[in-house]
């Protein structure tokens, strides 16, 4: 097994070295290199997650060949993400195939956050991606593995912590941790006074990639940076500025104090990076909110281009292109697309209304809520429809749709992981001959 596990760093890691750091960007890489480091584990996993959808059941299997194999698995996952309690197959099919798992303990943080796993001590991945069909494939994400001992041995200490509920002190962190606070006298994280000393010690250039823009200090930071000749740009998703308070209204914020802001509807931006004056980069899964640097577990790594060459520069070719693909406009505010699409493309709309067309081939119910699928797959794209507004269609419902060939008009929109249109009236809905 030891040769299999040194095939499979080598795999990730071209030119190993202690302390070797590599960047994984998604959609790019896909799932392969991080089934490839659990199916080298020779010992032990400890795997910390936050959103884990059945879309992601390929992850749940290579833990189960590393439990045959004789593998420690330990998983750690959020008790209730945002938006719902954590899935029960996924749950189900991990204690099935004999994986320890734990929830997180309610009240010692708002969310677990961090996603990250450690194999056999010598390994970790970490970074902004949780395990969803999305992350793979339609995402926007950065991971980061290493063999640096020293940052491997940090986050297995605080898994082992996490696991057992208990407060560890971190205030000579090697690694950027959240929550940022101090309690019982204890420095459980870093996170703020890290975000904001690479934003403060800016001197010529910030560019950020991030999923929200909504905390306050961070927000003045880099008004004032703007002020003091920065040159800062910011790129993030679209979203409905009637209803999203968590990027839009700190953009157009920015936008006013002279920040460059564009808007970069696909891949959808999930990440969370900063980086200063082209030569440091902080990445990982922390948020710039309150929630996310004072409340939250959260994990990252600040990178340099000195330190760490080609990780830090695939980062920045990359925050670049998607510069380059990103626009000014947000297009949520944007006319319909015209013409029909086929509904493989809609997440390419994220955020603008059109009209797909394909053959429903999976209905599903759950809690109340109607999928309709467009490919029998976790994390296909879908159409939704809410339990008050069932009678408005075929009856009986969803069944009547199901084979049946449709053109769904909507506003593309990402739910927990999932591109989806909601469908409130039959006008929204054609059967096709």
């Amino acid at each position: 097994m030891k040769r299999l596990l040194t095939f499979t760093i080598f795999a990730l890691l071209p030119v190993l070295a202690i302390g070797n750091v590599q960047l994984l960007v998604q959609p790019d890489d896909g799932v392969k290199p991080l089934i490839r480091l659990i199916d080298g584990a020779e010992s032990s996993i400890r795997l910390k997650i936050y959103l884990w959808t059945p879309s992601r059941m390929d992850v749940v299997e290579a833990l189960g060949r590393a439990v045959d194999r004789g593998v420690n698995v330990r998983v750690l996952m959020e008790r209730e993400p945002a938006g719902g309690r954590p899935r029960m197959e996924v749950i189900s099919a991990l204690r099935d195939h004999g994986v320890e798992l734990r929830l997180s303990k309610p009240f010692r943080f708002v969310f677990v956050h961090e996603k990250s796993m450690v194999i056999d001590d010598r390994v970790a991945w970490f970074g902004s991606g949780n395990l969803t069909g999305s992350t793979f494939k339609a995402n926007r994400e950065y991971m980061i593995v290493t063999d640096r001992p020293d940052w491997v041995a940090e986050i297995a200490r605080v898994f082992d912590a996490d696991w057992r509920g208990e407060r560890i002190d971190l205030s000579h962190a090697l690694l950027v941790w959240s929550p940022d606070r101090v309690m019982r006298g204890v420095r459980e994280g870093n996170a703020r006074e890290k975000v904001l000393g690479l934003i403060r010690g800016a001197r010529s250039t910030l560019f950020l990639e991030q999923a929200g823009m909504a905390d306050e200090e961070v927000i003045a930071a880099l008004e004032d940076a703007v002020r003091r000749g920065v040159n800062v740009r910011l790129v993030g998703s679209p979203a409905d500025p009637k209803e999203n308070t968590y990027f839009v209204p700190g953009a157009e914020r920015l936008r006013k104090a002279g920040v460059k802001v564009r808007y970069l509807p696909s891949p959808y931006v999930h990440a969370k990076v900063i980086v200063a004056d082209g030569n440091s980069a902080l990445v990982g899964s922390i948020n710039m909110s309150r929630t996310s640097m004072n409340a939250n577990r959260e994990l990252g790594a600040i990178i340099t281009a000195a330190s760490e060459p080609k990780a830090f520069f695939r980062l920045l070719r990359t925050m670049e292109r998607d510069w380059k693909n990103a626009r000014p406009d947000n297009p949520f505010l944007l006319p319909p697309v015209e013409g029909v699409i086929p509904w493989t493309e809609a997440p390419k709309y994220y955020g603008r209304i059109v009209t797909v067309e394909g053959r429903i081939v999976a209905v599903e119910s759950r809690t109340g809520v109607a999928f309709l699928k467009f490919a029998d797959t976790p994390d296909a794209f879908r159409l939704v429809v809410f339990p008050r507004d069932y009678g408005k269609f075929d009856q009986p419902f969803p069944e009547a749709y199901l084979g049946k060939k449709v053109r769904a008009t909507g506003r593309v929109q990402i739910y927990a992981g999932y591109y989806e249109m909601i469908i409130r009236s039959r006008s929204q809905l054609e059967v096709l001959p």
